[in-house]
């Protein structure tokens, strides 16, 4: 494997009509934080370079349509929430959850015809998912781990470059030694040792086991945008959805479970973390200013997100698109590897007309050691 140079397909690009686009849209994403959506409004919503509408009607029901008017195709997003349907702002006419058109105001009838198209949501730890590809939605995945008598913690940052750089990054354990050499990965014996590495495929994707003298550490990536492992004592989930093919949000979703002051005071805790983090330079514009040599690594070792600053630097100095054809990946490289295999294979399949593989979510999940996973 040492040096070894290989022609990768376009895992980039998700766009609709894309290789890697179609293959995305195979499966349930986050798409919101439940959190963030008020009831009665409609908003923009734009996953893998295509655009939505988002709303939450009245009763609280999350729902996925088209972004524009079968009228004049004005933005529907600009319109009015009517109990369990939506009012375009522009003439009127009026939608219901399954997307047909129940009023045109100016007109004097309502053909069934006129019906937008509709996308399957499902609302569960914290987070509003969607299925936005073509036919019968697949089973929703089970997240049984995070569902419980635990506290949830859901963030959404933004990260201002390509997803699957994020999805590398977080396969990558040689990075904690260099990229986060100052952080809190130092204080748990994260850079004092190089990794040993193992790796298994999975009916989900890949088991990871990365062993640092004493220390174990397992995660799992699980197809096709999935990570799950530790983060301090709490179970993590993260899923890394393009907005466009140079940006994407990293839905994040943190489960504790104790007794109700250790819950308590680990929710407070976060809350003051993500305080702190609202009211410092964002971290995507700390990076980008070490990248352009505005300023020092050094300088951004008090900002309260500092392994994402961290991670910023290493993933926007690689540039807009990745030069994978020469790369020299090695032995350390491994569990990097076997994921693209698994996407390639799965790429190689849907272009040849095949079905892809179907990979089984688990129920359950052991993920052991309390160290934090990178690249949230």
């Amino acid at each position: 494997m040492i040096g070894i140079k290989r022609k990768w397909p376009d895992f980039e690009r998700t766009g609709p009509g894309t290789l890697a686009g179609r293959y995305m849209r195979r499966f349930w994403h986050p798409v919101f934080a439940s959190a963030q959506l008020d009831a009665g409004r409609a908003r923009p919503l734009r996953i893998m370079g295509q655009d939505f509408t988002l709303l939450l009607t009245q009763s609280g029901r999350a729902q996925v349509l088209a972004d524009r008017c079968l009228h004049r195709g004005t933005l529907l997003s600009t319109g009015t929430v009517e109990g369990e349907q939506l009012r375009c702002f522009y003439h009127g006419w009026k939608y219901d959850p399954s997307g047909r058109c129940t009023e045109r105001p100016a007109e004097r009838t309502c053909p069934e015809s006129l019906r937008l198209r509709t996308y399957p949501t499902h609302e569960t730890v914290g987070l509003i998912f969607a299925y936005l590809g073509d036919g019968e939605a697949p089973p929703f995945p089970p997240l049984d781990p995070l569902q419980g008598d635990g506290v949830l913690f859901v963030e959404t940052p933004l990260r201002p470059f390509n997803y699957f750089r994020q999805i590398e990054n977080a396969l990558d354990e040689v990075h904690f030694n260099f990229v986060h050499r100052v952080s809190p990965f130092a204080d748990q014996g994260m850079i004092t040792e190089l990794p040993e590495l193992r790796c298994e495929e999975t009916e989900f994707g890949l088991s990871r086991i990365s062993k640092r003298g004493s220390i174990e550490r397992q995660t799992y990536f699980l197809m096709p945008n999935s990570n799950a492992s530790l983060f301090f004592g709490a179970r993590r989930q993260v899923w890394r959805v393009p907005i466009d093919d140079t940006s994407h949000i990293s839905f994040t979703v943190d489960y504790l479970e104790g007794t109700t002051d250790e819950k308590a005071e680990w929710l407070a805790g976060r809350r003051e973390t993500a305080a702190r983090i609202a009211a410092a330079p964002p971290a995507a514009e700390v990076s980008a200013a070490i990248v352009r040599g505005e300023l020092p690594v050094e300088s951004a070792k008090d900002h309260p997100d500092l392994l994402s600053v961290q991670d910023g630097v290493a993933l926007l100095a690689q540039g807009v698109c990745a030069d994978r054809e020469n790369e020299a990946l090695g032995l350390s490289d491994i569990h990097l590897v076997k994921m693209r295999r698994l996407w390639s294979q799965d790429l190689s399949d849907l272009d040849a007309g095949r079905e892809p593989r179907k990979w089984l979510w688990p129920a359950k999940l052991k993920v052991t050691s309390g160290l934090p996973e990178t690249g949230g």
